[in-house]
């Protein structure tokens, strides 16, 4: 019998590194699904922050051309009582209460105060006072004037941005 051969000592058997491990497709969707919630998180945040100021200065403006149409209405009747009587009438003379108030919201927390009266000899107003939560517009007036022959809307205290178009300064108020 004979001996096997003997083969000199060699590199010890290379050692296999394992396969690296791969995600799983469940896994991936869901890392790409959050980042895109998050983004889409932000992306909404922002638009609210754009979106909501602006809606609530629209609201408020579209309620101030509400006061606005509502004390046009008695332009015609203000005309009509100084031809008849040579001076401008007040809320009694009109057959307003004093305190005429009308309502800008369902609640009743935004509203305009109406006046009606004489500035000086010959110029009759109508003063409306904004008051509620108006923002910039609270506690604020529009002054509508006429001088007998055309009515204004420039004076008082509301600032331009939430006049209603014909009222602000520069354009042609008359009417």
């Amino acid at each position: 019998m004979s001996t096997p051969p003997q083969f000199p000592p060699g590199p010890p058997p290379a050692m296999r590194q394992p396969p690296p491990k791969k995600m799983s497709g469940c896994a991936i969707a869901a890392i790409i699904g959050a980042v895109v919630g998050f983004f889409g998180i932000v992306l909404i945040g922002i638009l609210a922050a754009i979106a909501i100021p602006a809606y609530q200065q629209y609201l408020t403006r579209s309620q101030i051309v509400q006061a606005h149409v509502r004390a046009e209405t008695l332009q015609t009747n203000i005309d009509r009582y100084r031809e008849a009587n040579d001076a401008c009438p007040d809320n009694a003379a009109l057959g307003l209460d004093d305190n005429e108030t009308h309502a800008l919201d369902a609640s009743g927390t935004r509203h305009a105060d109406m006046k009606v009266g004489e500035t000086e000899p010959g110029h009759c107003t109508i003063t409306l006072t904004f008051r509620g939560a108006l923002g910039k517009a609270d506690a604020t007036t529009l002054v509508m004037e006429s001088n007998g022959s055309e009515w204004t809307c420039t004076g008082g205290s509301l600032p331009t941005e939430m006049r209603p178009p014909r009222c602000r300064t520069g354009l042609a108020p008359t009417y």
